[in-house]
């Protein structure tokens, strides 16, 4: 499962592709003449929190900012031409930016610079020119790719609804130069918008700043209206209701994504197949069931309340209220596991390129991110096809139900990765998930005993992440880690009067270990305890034959 601290990917998205043997590119490669400059298309209207529109590139895909992000709004991209070279081995991505600059309320003290409040001591600027050159060029510096930005023109905006301060950026990107394009709008004495378009560095770039020109021309104020929420259902906790109504909002302020919900899950994408939607929800209600099957909340209770009495607590410690606009990390004492589980949220990126956009990290295919209580995942119908997506989307459901479940245990990667890896082998048939061997890890692994190439059991239940991930002394990479990982999983959860020499001492080591490591968090002790008095060579022998069976 996740550690809840740790932002990055974790679990069968990050060896996905480098099982597969899949390279990893955001889009297709392109020259620079064969990229065209943006035309204006259809507003970007937020009517429910800042109050404006404006219109932004015409077929150029929006993808809104993740869980607590301060300053973007939401960014454009090309749906296929997605980037330029600057010189034959320098790309320049294109993005156009929608940015807040929202002083209305005390914000952490490491963005005061940027919000043009300045160091103690350091004098306001004087006029709303010089403020927005300072927020913008502070933000390009310390949030954009380049550097070295500088102001080469700046003048009015004449923008007859705010003030407005119009700018073009010169930037170097690895020895070349490219050019930006922005105009600052100021919508109250605490809070700017901004719009920034990036754009090559040579001539082409006059058709880049027209057209970026004459879409910020089009900025408007409109008034900001309260979201129609849907309302609290019947029997549900007043933080699933809470959450509802954040989400609702995240939903009016991002162009083309909606919100489904199940009884446990909240759901937001922007894919338009309504079956493949359908189908989402209904499989990870039916995943959820499996998980509730084998890691039951009456027992995470009781492991609980057994261990704060152990450590004489009487009430359960209480989360950092973070920051997150959404209610997510903030202080959910006094709600149960069950009731935080059942505001698990789920975004659905319609394909690989939405994914990366969005925040996936390279190589992977999904991930749970336990600061932002997020699960991120994409439709690759056009890729690997949807088996890959459901498969991912089993693997990394878990690590979010387990965090719930248990809060911030983080098990050794043989455990934790070999477990999502178990549930990414059930298939679903007529409405239910029938447990089956991970076809993607059953091979190789296979390939590995029987070329002895194998970690040896004993070595690998106490590899750190580090050593999980390759970085070991017997040479063996991630995936075949990945895969020994969930074929000793899967030997420990099924090998029971099916294995040859199975020993019944072996029926509870998965239970002991978890329990204790939910009891102490020591990594070590819950290996102790969950392989005393173990044959190490017996079990080997007897996982080797049950996996070449």
């Amino acid at each position: 499962m996740r550690a809840p601290h740790s932002p990055h990917v974790r679990g069968l998205g990050l060896w996905l592709r480098l099982l597969l043997g899949f390279g990893f590119a955001l889009g297709p490669l392109v020259a620079a003449a064969s990229a065209q400059a943006p035309k204006a298309g259809d507003y970007y209207e937020d009517a429910v929190d800042l109050g404006f529109r404006v219109k932004m590139p015409k077929d150029w895909e929006f993808t809104p900012p993740q869980p607590g992000e301060r300053y973007l709004v939401g960014k454009y991209t090309p749906a296929h031409n997605r980037y330029i070279y600057l010189s034959p081995s320098n790309p320049l991505w294109l993005e156009a930016l929608i940015l807040k600059f929202d002083r209305r309320e005390s914000k952490n003290e490491d963005d005061a610079d940027v919000d043009g409040e300045g160091d103690e001591g350091e004098a306001e600027p004087a006029s709303t020119e010089e403020r927005h050159r300072k927020i913008l060029s502070e933000w390009l510096e310390d949030r954009w790719y380049g550097g070295g930005y500088r102001v080469t023109k700046e003048k009015d905006g004449k923008n007859k609804d705010v003030p407005s301060t119009e700018f073009l950026f010169e930037a170097d990107k690895n020895g070349d130069t490219f050019q930006v394009y922005a105009m600052v709008f100021e919508l109250g004495p605490k809070l700017d918008v901004a719009v920034v378009f990036n754009g090559p560095g040579d001539k082409k770039w006059r058709k880049y700043e027209s057209a970026a020109k004459k879409m910020a021309k089009t900025f408007r104020v409109v008034e900001v209206e309260a979201v129609e929420h849907s309302g609290a259902k019947a029997g549900e906790s007043a933080l699933r209701s809470l959450r509802r109504a954040a989400l609702e909002k995240e939903a009016a302020k991002s162009a083309d994504w909606q919100l489904y919900e199940t009884p446990n899950y909240f759901v937001i994408s922007n894919n338009e197949d309504r079956e493949f939607m359908k189908e989402m929800l209904e499989r990870l209600e039916a995943i959820r069931a499996v998980y509730e099957e084998i890691y039951p909340f009456d027992e995470a209770a009781r492991i609980k309340v057994a261990a704060q009495k152990e450590a004489g607590e009487d009430e359960e410690k209480e989360v950092d209220p973070g920051d997150d606009p959404l209610g997510r990390g903030r202080t959910t004492s006094g709600y149960s596991s069950r009731q935080r589980s059942q505001c698990s949220v789920v975004r659905v990126c319609k394909n690989k390129t939405q994914y990366h956009e969005y925040g996936g990290p390279g190589g992977s295919a999904g991930y749970w991110h336990s600061g932002h209580e997020e699960l991120v995942i994409y439709d690759d119908k056009s890729g690997g096809g949807r088996r890959d997506t459901w498969a991912v989307l089993n693997h990394e459901a878990f690590h979010q139900y387990i965090f719930y479940l248990y809060g911030s245990i983080s098990p050794h990667s043989w455990y934790n990765e070999g477990t999502g890896d178990f549930f990414a082998g059930y298939e679903y048939k007529h409405g239910r998930f029938v447990l089956k061997p991970f076809a993607w890890r059953k091979d190789l692994i296979r390939q590995a005993i029987k070329d002895e190439k194998h970690v040896p059991l004993d070595k690998l239940v106490r590899f750190t992440q580090r050593e999980y991930y390759g970085n070991n002394d017997y040479d063996v990479g991630g995936g075949q880690n990945y895969a020994q990982g969930w074929s000793f999983i899967y030997f420990l959860r099924t090998g029971q009067g099916k294995a040859r020499g199975w020993d019944d001492d072996w029926n509870g080591i998965l239970d002991i270990y978890f329990e204790t490591l939910a009891a102490t968090e020591d990594l070590d002790e819950s290996v102790d305890k969950a392989f005393e008095g173990v044959d190490w060579k017996a079990m080997e022998e007897s996982w080797k034959a049950y996996i070449l069976d």
